[in-house]
C-alpha cells in the first residue's frame, strides 16, 4: 500500500495561485468555491480547512500580494538615497512584475478590491504608493523634484509608468517593459524632476 503525501503549503499555494488567476479573468463575484475546487483539484474540504469563506479566501490573496510588493519594495530602497534611484527602483520592480508575473499585475492594478474587501484601500493609497508620494515629498524638500503637492506628483509620475504597464498587459504595447525602462523612466521623471 503506497501513502499518500500531503502537502498542505502546496496546496494552500495552489488554491491561492487559482484563486488569484479566476479572480483576474472572471471577476472576484463571479468565482465560486466549486469553480476554484474545479481548477484547483484540490477538494472542497481542504479549501474549508484553509480558508472559512471566499471573503477569508480573497482577503488572503490580497494581503499576500501586497506584502509579497511591499518587501521587495522595501528591499530595493535599501541602499538608495537620490530620489531619481528611489523612482527608480518602484518603476523597475512594477515592470519586472508587469513582465514576469502579469496576472498578479493585474490583480494589483485592476481588481476593485474595496468592492469585496471593504476595509482595503484603493491602489492610489495603498502602501507602495504612499512611499512613492514620501520619496516624492523628500525629493521637494532635497530639490530634486519641482516644488508641487506630493499627490499631484505622485499622479504625474505614476500615471506614466502605470499606462504602460496598463498597455503592455492589455497587448497593446509589444515591447518587454523592463527593455524599454529607460524612456519610460525618462518620460515619468521630466513629469516632477526640477
Amino acid at each position: 500500500m503506497t501513502l499518500r503525501k500531503i502537502n498542505p503549503e502546496g496546496k494552500m499555494a495552489l488554491v491561492l495561485e487559482t484563486a488569484l488567476t479566476l479572480f483576474v479573468r472572471k471577476g472576484y463575484h463571479n468565482v465560486s468555491i466549486p469553480a476554484i475546487v474545479r481548477e484547483s483539484g484540490v477538494s472542497t474540504g481542504a479549501i474549508y480547512s484553509y480558508f472559512k469563506n471566499k471573503e477569508a479566501l480573497g482577503q488572503e490573496i490580497y494581503e499576500q500580494v501586497q506584502d509579497r510588493f511591499n518587501q521587495e519594495f522595501s528591499a530595493r530602497l535599501a541602499d538608495k538615497t537620490k530620489t531619481y534611484d528611489k523612482l527608480r527602483a518602484f518603476v523597475e520592480l512594477i515592470f519586472e512584475f508587469a513582465e514576469q508575473e502579469p496576472v498578479v499585475m493585474e490583480y494589483m492594478l485592476f481588481m476593485k478590491h474595496t468592492e469585496f474587501l471593504p476595509k482595503s484601500v484603493p491602489i492610489c493609497h495603498s502602501e507602495p504608493f504612499q512611499i512613492v508620494r514620501d520619496i516624492l515629498r523628500e525629493g521637494i524638500e532635497k530639490k530634486e523634484v519641482k516644488e508641487q503637492d506630493n499627490f499631484v506628483a505622485g499622479i504625474s509620475f505614476t500615471g506614466v509608468i502605470l499606462r504602460a504597464v496598463e498597455l503592455r498587459l492589455a497587448g497593446v504595447y509589444c515591447q518587454s517593459l523592463t527593455e524599454t525602462i529607460d524612456s519610460f523612466m525618462e518620460n515619468a521623471w521630466c513629469a516632477v524632476k526640477a
